[in-house]
């Protein structure tokens, strides 16, 4: 049987139905066309219970032999010019604009982000070096001018308390996720804008990187992604890539 990662197999079991361990491979079928067949579970529901029920079939030594149901891809979400001026304008932190400024220039993961430490920032040469990344892959990522002037002089006065790049409001450990999220959404509210996420500020970046003419390959090594398909996911999902494209390859029928 194939072996699953501890964190996985707890969240899959949370798509198993109550007592599932009790159950017999018929009964889990049952359960399973049955959640197929309901029109008020989402596409990425159906595909994370086919995922679980296959596991536990395969821990039981129960056949299941079914095609994987497909998942609806929503278009990533990223933020509007003007509401990223509005966002940076609204940020009454030096400390979290500098965080949230790091993010928009780099792209990276939001884990990535707030997992960077001081020995991971190359001022001399101005790159970050990106390590024990989802892919397993270290990457160096270029630092833009603005950005790398502001992190100069964000570190000339910050506190030596920890190793981390981006310290807590207490100074003794990372900033972690939920405390960027909540940063975020406070930010927004004050800015008068739709809800600004970590995983929206990197869909920004690469959205605006491909259309201000980026290299797709740039984008992949930048973004850290394994699959190419995953870069040129952003150029297929932009309506304004797509227009542009569209505008360029039409014949005019005028008179």
């Amino acid at each position: 049987n194939r072996k699953l990662a501890a964190a996985t197999a707890k969240i899959l079991i949370d798509f198993l139905p109550i007592g599932f361990i009790d159950l017999s491979g018929k009964e889990i079928t049952e359960f399973y066309f049955k959640l197929l067949d309901s029109d008020k579970l989402s596409s990425s529901t159906k595909h994370n219970t086919h995922y679980a029920v296959k596991y536990l079939c395969e821990f039981k030594g129960w056949p299941f032999d079914y095609k994987m149901p497909k998942v609806h891809r929503v278009r990533r979400k990223n933020i509007e010019m003007e509401d990223v001026k509005k966002l940076l304008h609204a940020i009454t932190n030096q400390n979290h604009k500098i965080l949230i400024l790091t993010h928009l220039y780099t792209g990276l993961r939001p884990s990535e982000l707030l997992n960077l430490k001081l020995e991971d920032l190359d001022l001399e040469r101005g790159l970050l070096e990106i390590r024990n990344t989802k892919t397993y892959r270290d990457r160096s990522i270029p630092l833009h001018q603005t950005l790398l002037s502001g992190l100069k002089d964000y570190l000339s006065h910050r506190d030596e308390h920890t190793d981390y790049l981006f310290q807590s409001k207490g100074q003794q450990s990372k900033v972690s996720l939920d405390a960027y999220r909540g940063m975020l959404e406070k930010y927004s509210k004050a800015a008068n804008i739709k809800k600004v996420t970590p995983y929206s500020l990197r869909h920004t970046f690469a959205t605006l990187f491909v259309e201000n003419s980026g290299d797709i390959l740039i984008l992949k090594k930048i973004m850290g992604h394994s699959d190419i398909h995953t870069s040129e996911a952003y150029i297929h999902d932009n309506p304004r890539m797509i227009q542009k494209g569209y505008d360029k390859a039409q014949i005019s029928w005028g008179d």
